[in-house]
């Protein structure tokens, strides 16, 4: 598998495989950082032939790119099953596989194994699963058979609202919501574990302000990665974790310091060289991938 980084992700911005102009937008992109090519909830049903149709008809043209990170997300572990017989299909980069739990997993394991796929794997969760805390183990343990793959979990918001009756209203963050708890459960049951986790979309598109206050919400929980459904949430999510870094890469780099004391004080806070490691590590490798991502777009 080609390494990739979680903190290389940025916004993730999505997009139907029904797009009329898909060859064109996954050779160039829409200025994200990776994107994610859908057949699942973005294509109804009757449409799955013609959004299948385009991105074989475009994965046959595309051509090397080291601007952004280009997934797929299937619409099932069937249609993974034919997307991973597509000419070309070597060229991306990784799949996005929806309602990742204990009845999904297994299938999507044996399709991957069958077609001796290594590519890069972000599982989803947003079945009705996901909202049992003592199933959550039992997923992860499926998921460790892939976890050399994986590059984070994603939380599927929507679909998770969606089974509690619930849409977000305006002016809510999704930490104003019950799926705050959900994303606390889900913290604690991977993130100890080594998994990082994606933070879900707003869907808001015109509500600049609180989107970026839920994606201040969001770094505060650790998660620097976020979906996008529109080319104009992208330079606000990226606003955000550009701020974060440049507020705390000293204080991260003090903490990494071998020669820091073991407690010390910095910008007013007690800073504890092993309590704060794993916090300065995350830090420094967001800074990093932000700072490479600048060089390759200066370079164009």
């Amino acid at each position: 598998m080609k390494s990739l980084s979680y903190f290389s992700l940025g916004a993730t911005l999505y997009t139907p495989c029904t797009h009329p102009n898909l060859n064109r937008v996954m050779q160039q992109g829409l200025g994200a950082r990776s994107m994610v090519f859908c057949t699942e909830d973005s294509v109804n049903p009757e449409e799955l032939p013609i959004a299948l149709d385009r991105l074989a008809g475009s994965l046959r043209s595309l051509q090397p790119n080291q601007h952004f990170l280009r997934f797929i997300r299937p619409r099932n572990p069937d249609v993974l099953d034919q997307i991973l017989m597509f000419s070309g299909i070597e060229k991306i980069d990784g799949f996005v596989l929806p309602k990742a739990d204990l009845d999904t997993i297994p299938k999507y394991r044996e399709v991957l194994k069958k077609h001796q796929s290594d590519h890069a794997l972000m599982p989803t969760l947003e079945s009705i699963q996901v909202l049992d805390p003592a199933l959550l183990p039992k997923i992860r343990h499926e998921l460790d058979q892939l976890k050399a793959n994986i590059v984070c979990l994603r939380i599927g918001g929507n679909d998770l609202m969606n089974l509690m009756g619930l849409k977000r209203l305006p002016g809510l963050c999704a930490y104003d919501t019950p799926l705050r708890m959900v994303i606390e459960q889900l913290l604690l049951t991977f993130r100890p574990h080594g998994y990082e986790i994606s933070a879900p979309v707003f869907d808001f598109i015109d509500d600049r302000t609180t989107l970026s206050q839920e994606v201040v919400r969001d770094i505060s929980y650790g998660m620097y990665a976020k979906t996008a459904i529109h080319p104009n949430q992208l330079a606000i999510i990226e606003e955000q974790y550009t701020r974060y870094t440049q507020l705390h890469i000293e204080q991260a780099q003090a903490v990494a310091d071998v020669n820091a004391k073991a407690v010390f004080k910095y910008n007013g806070q007690m800073m504890e060289r092993t309590c704060h490691a794993k916090w300065a590590e995350r830090t420094l490798a967001l800074a990093e991938n932000f700072h490479q991502h600048e060089l390759a777009a200066a370079n164009g």
